[in-house]
């Protein structure tokens, strides 16, 4: 690679802060030299693999390591670098239509009931293939699995990118706060608690975002559960106006939103990291995804002093997954390429290059665990109470309506009660209007 032998470049010498692009050169060496690389057979070399991909740096990275397995198999691999929405729309658009245009599709586990009808089940994917490594299904936490890839007894996706809800706080504020800086929240009454305390002067106790935006939707879902909430009953009939959901509602507007920065109306992820990175709020909600960014000086007062747990009571999962289309034209090209790049080996070197990865061993791995501390209390997460987006297909529909009743909540123009009611009656009418029910 680039004259850079894995000798010359140690995971210590990019743990103290080398470039990224050599952290990928490094990865792909690895990659190369392993036994899922090497074993690659070139049955179907010359053959093209398309895929819908993710433009985030991880995944760009990522995808500079899968050039070697085109230079081990022949296979070519075509990424199509899109923002999430546009993702979404080539995905329906290619399997609805019968256009077939691609072999691969990135998947948000939302989506996979909308897409489980278009695409294989990846269950025996290393006994269909040969060359595909064994597919070790029990270093997935079973909870995880089920949630990112299942849709009945079909697996629908392979996972490459999961992510928890955490809880973050500074650790310098909780101990002037006389709180101990090395524990967290075990419940919410515990998490408002803490934040009472630690508001105080500019600095707040939390940093709920209460806007029109996903962010919002996930603070409510992971209470709604805390409650003991369930979005459906047994007959499909949605139970959104339940005491959960009121309590939800409740909860952000009295007890969260008092202890968090004004402003918040208009709050999505991008605030919510900068509130806790700037030491403005001392507690916030967060992706496991973003914690490392809280460790970077350049960009985290609080780079020091970084507290990290798992939400109180529930876990909200997200995360992404890999499909092979059932009608793709290099079928066995495609699986291949999915079954090592899933495969543990590549994977800790995704994991490496920031794509969280869903494998136990990657999340337990020494090298990944020097670069980021916080994969083992993912792991922790994910083997937890976990919750999820509403398992049924027009998910982000749902997520919307949710967030929009949280925001009104919140800004005072409906009641807890009033914000219940109305998602139960909107949801209760998609849901009649998409044929799931009566």
């Amino acid at each position: 690679m680039m004259g850079l032998s894995r000798r010359q470049f140690t995971l210590g010498a990019l743990a103290t802060g080398a470039s990224y692009s050599a952290l990928v050169q490094h990865c792909s060496a690895q990659a190369a030299a392993a036994a899922a690389t090497r074993n690659l057979p070139r049955t179907h070399a010359g053959k093209t693999v398309k895929v819908i991909w993710g433009n985030t740096p991880a995944y760009v990275g990522s995808a500079e390591v899968a050039k070697e397995f085109t230079a081990a198999s022949g296979i070519n691999v075509e990424f199509s670098a899109l923002p999430t929405a546009e993702r979404y729309q080539k995905m329906v658009l290619d399997t609805t239509t019968n256009t077939n245009s691609f072999d691969v599709y990135l998947v948000a586990y939302q989506w996979k009931e909308q897409v489980a009808p278009f695409v294989i089940d990846h269950t025996n994917m290393d006994k269909e293939v040969a060359g595909i490594p064994p597919m070790n299904w029990d270093d997935y936490a079973p909870r995880a699995l089920a949630a990112y890839s299942k849709v009945g007894d079909k697996l629908a996706t392979v996972p490459i990118n999961g992510d928890t809800s955490f809880t973050v706080w500074n650790k310098e504020a909780y101990q002037k706060a006389g709180l101990d800086p090395e524990q967290g929240p075990a419940t919410w009454k515990q998490l408002v608690e803490n934040g009472a305390k630690l508001k105080q002067g500019d600095q707040f106790g939390y940093n709920m975002p209460a806007g029109k935006t996903i962010q919002t939707c996930c603070v409510w879902i992971t209470l709604f559960h805390s409650f003991g909430g369930q979005y459906f009953d047994q007959a499909g009939k949605p139970l959104l106006d339940s005491k959960a959901s009121v309590e939800a509602f409740r909860y952000m507007k009295e007890q969260l939103a008092p202890i968090s920065p004004p402003g918040n109306l208009t709050w999505d992820f991008p605030e919510m990291i900068a509130s806790v990175s700037s030491a403005q709020a001392a507690q916030g909600y967060m992706w496991a995804g973003g914690v490392g960014s809280l460790y970077d000086p350049s960009k985290s007062k609080i780079a020091k002093g970084v507290g990290y747990a798992p939400t109180p009571e529930t876990v909200l999962l997200g995360g992404w997954g890999l499909s092979v289309g059932s009608k793709s034209r290099n079928l066995d090209a495609a699986k291949l390429f999915l079954g090592w790049f899933t495969s543990p080996e590549i994977v800790k070197q995704t994991a490496l290059l920031s794509l969280s990865p869903v494998r136990r061993s990657a999340l337990l791995d020494p090298d990944t665990n020097k670069k980021f501390p916080f994969f083992p209390t993912v792991l922790k997460a994910m083997e937890g109470n976990v919750a999820t987006y509403a398992p049924i297909k027009d998910a982000e529909q749902v997520n919307i309506q949710i967030y929009d009743e949280a925001n009104a909540v919140c800004s005072g123009t409906k009641t807890p009660e009033q914000g219940a009611a109305a998602l139960q009656e909107r949801v209760t009418t998609l849901l009649k209007r998409r044929g799931y029910i009566q």
